[in-house]
C-alpha cells in the first residue's frame, strides 16, 4: 500500500503551488516602468538678486546730497518686472525709468536713489522696497545708512513767523544762526531777498561771547501792503572758511496801525435782556497815532455809541459800547458792528456780533401736553412763567379756547418770588376722542408780553 504524505508536507506542497498566482497577481499591481527619454523642462520663473543690500553712506554735511546705487541682478529664467519702488521716507527719490523695468534674464540694472540730507541729523537709516514679479521675494527691502553733521544750526529751524507786525515796525521774533554740533567758526554772510519782497533786515551778534553765531531782526517796509506776508528766502553763511546756503521761510500778518478786541462780540451764551450791553469793543493805535472814530452802527436790533479813553494819548483809544434795542424781538440774532475811522489804511472795520435776545417773559416748558388716559399724570401740568428782568410779574386773565383746560396761579409757590409765577394747568372735562390742539391765553403786565398763548395738545385715546 501507498503512503499518504503527512499533513505538513501537504501545506508545503499547496504554499508552492499558490506562489507563481501570488507573484504574478503582485507583479501586475506595480506601477509601469516609465519610458526612457528626456526628463520635463521646469517652468520658467525670475530670480531677483542683489549682492550688497546695505549701503553705508557714511559722514554727511546736513544739505549734501548723496547717490546710492545698487546692482540687481536678474538670475532666473524669465523676465524680471519691477512693478514699483517705494521709499520709506520723502528726503528718498528712486530714479527709475519705465523702460528699465524690465530685467532680461542674466542681466542686470543698476538702481539709483538720491538722499537729501538737508535738516536731517545725526545717524540715519532709510529703506527702499523694491516689487517685482519675483515669486521668492516679490518685496525686496534695500537699505542704506549715513550720519548726517550740521554745521549750522538754525532757531526757529523751519519758518521765522513775523506775526502781527504793523508796517515799518520790527518784529521781536529773531533768526538765530549757530555753529552745529562742533565749535566751528561760523559768520553770517546775508539774506537773498526777493525783489520787491516788503521786508528788510539786519545783522548783530548772537549776544553769547562763548558762542560764535549771529542773530538776524526784521523790519517791514513803510510800502507793504496790509495782509498776509510770505517771504521765501535763502541765508548765506560761511563755516570754517566754507560758505553755505539755506533757505529760510518768513511768514506773517501785516496789520494796520488801528487794533481791537474782541475780534468778535459773542454773547450767545447767555440770553440778553432788552437793554442790556454787550462787551464793549476797545479800539487803540498801538503807535499812538491820533485818529478819529467818525460813525458806529450796529443794524435794525443794537444800538451803538462810541467814547474815548482817558487812560492814554488823546485820540488813541476808543470804546465802542453795543446794546439790545427794546423793540427787539426774541430769538438768536447776527449783526455786524460797523466802525467808521479817519484812518487811511482801515476806514471802515467791521466786527461780528452774536447773540440771543431774551423773551420778556419765559414760558417752561413752551407748549403744554395733556392725556385724558384717566390718571393724575396726564390731565394736570405745572408751568412756570419768568420775567426777563427783575421786575414784578403779575398775572390777569387766563382763558382757554377748549373749556375742559383749566389754569390758575399757585400762590404759595410763587410768594417767595416777584418775578415767577407757578401755574397749575388741569383738564378738568371730557374731550372727544382723538388729537386736539388749542391755544391757553395769559395776561401779564410786562411790556412787550402783555398776552402769551401757549399752545396745548391734548390726547383722547378711543
Amino acid at each position: 500500500m501507498k503512503q499518504r504524505p503527512s499533513p505538513w508536507l501537504r501545506l508545503r506542497l499547496i504554499a508552492l503551488a499558490c506562489a507563481p498566482a501570488v507573484a504574478s497577481t503582485a507583479f501586475a499591481q506595480l506601477p509601469p516602468t516609465p519610458p526612457e527619454g528626456r526628463p520635463q523642462a521646469a517652468e520658467p520663473k525670475p530670480r531677483l538678486f542683489v549682492a550688497e543690500r546695505i549701503k553705508d553712506l557714511g559722514k554727511l554735511i546736513d544739505g549734501d546730497k548723496a547717490t546710492i546705487r545698487w546692482r540687481l541682478e536678474n538670475q532666473g529664467t524669465a523676465d524680471l518686472v519691477i512693478e514699483r519702488t517705494q521709499a520709506a521716507c520723502g528726503c528718498t527719490v528712486v530714479q527709475l525709468r519705465e523702460e528699465e523695468k524690465v530685467i532680461r534674464p542674466g542681466s542686470v540694472l543698476e538702481l539709483t536713489a538720491e538722499f537729501d540730507s538737508t535738516k536731517r541729523r545725526g545717524e540715519q537709516a532709510k529703506t527702499v522696497v523694491v516689487h517685482s514679479n519675483d515669486p521668492i521675494e516679490p518685496a525686496l527691502k534695500l537699505e542704506f545708512k549715513a550720519e548726517v553733521e550740521a554745521l549750522v544750526e538754525l532757531d526757529p529751524q523751519d519758518v521765522v513767523n513775523l506775526r502781527n507786525v504793523q508796517r515799518g515796525a520790527t518784529s521781536p521774533q529773531t533768526l538765530s544762526v549757530m555753529p552745529g554740533g562742533k565749535q566751528r567758526e561760523v559768520e553770517v554772510l546775508g539774506l537773498d531777498v526777493p525783489a520787491g519782497a516788503p521786508i528788510t533786515y539786519a545783522v548783530e551778534p548772537l549776544g553769547d561771547a562763548s558762542r560764535p553765531g549771529g542773530r538776524i531782526r526784521f523790519t517791514v517796509t513803510e510800502a507793504a501792503p496790509l495782509g498776509r506776508l510770505a517771504v521765501d528766502a535763502k541765508l548765506k553763511v560761511r563755516v570754517d572758511g566754507t560758505e553755505l546756503d539755506r533757505p529760510v521761510l518768513i511768514r506773517g500778518e501785516v496789520v494796520s496801525e488801528l487794533t481791537w478786541q474782541p475780534k468778535v462780540v459773542d454773547a450767545t451764551r447767555v440770553p440778553s435782556n432788552r437793554g442790556k450791553a454787550l462787551a464793549p469793543v476797545l479800539l487803540q493805535s498801538p503807535t499812538k497815532v491820533p485818529f478819529d472814530v467818525l460813525e458806529v452802527s450796529a443794524g435794525p436790533l443794537l444800538s451803538a455809541t462810541f467814547e474815548e479813553t482817558q487812560k492814554a494819548q488823546a485820540r488813541t483809544e476808543y470804546l465802542v459800547k453795543v446794546t439790545v434795542r427794546d423793540d427787539a424781538p426774541a430769538g438768536p440774532f447776527a449783526a455786524m458792528l460797523g466802525v467808521r475811522t479817519s484812518c487811511l489804511d482801515q476806514p471802515l472795520i467791521e466786527i461780528p456780533v452774536y447773540g440771543m435776545v431774551a423773551a420778556p417773559v419765559e414760558i417752561e416748558p413752551p407748549l403744554l401736553l395733556l392725556r385724558q388716559d384717566g390718571s393724575p399724570v396726564g390731565s394736570r401740568r405745572r408751568m412756570k412763567l419768568q420775567a426777563a428782568t427783575d421786575q414784578s410779574l403779575e398775572l390777569g386773565e387766563m382763558v382757554c379756547d377748549e373749556p375742559a383746560v383749566q389754569a390758575r396761579v399757585d400762590s404759595v409757590a410763587s410768594a417767595p418770588y416777584r418775578h415767577l409765577r407757578f401755574v397749575d394747568v388741569e383738564l378738568n372735562g371730557r374731550v372727544p376722542p382723538g388729537t386736539h390742539r388749542t391755544v391757553l391765553r395769559v395776561s401779564t403786565n410786562v411790556r412787550g408780553a402783555e398776552r402769551l398763548d401757549i399752545p396745548v395738545v391734548i390726547e383722547a385715546p378711543p
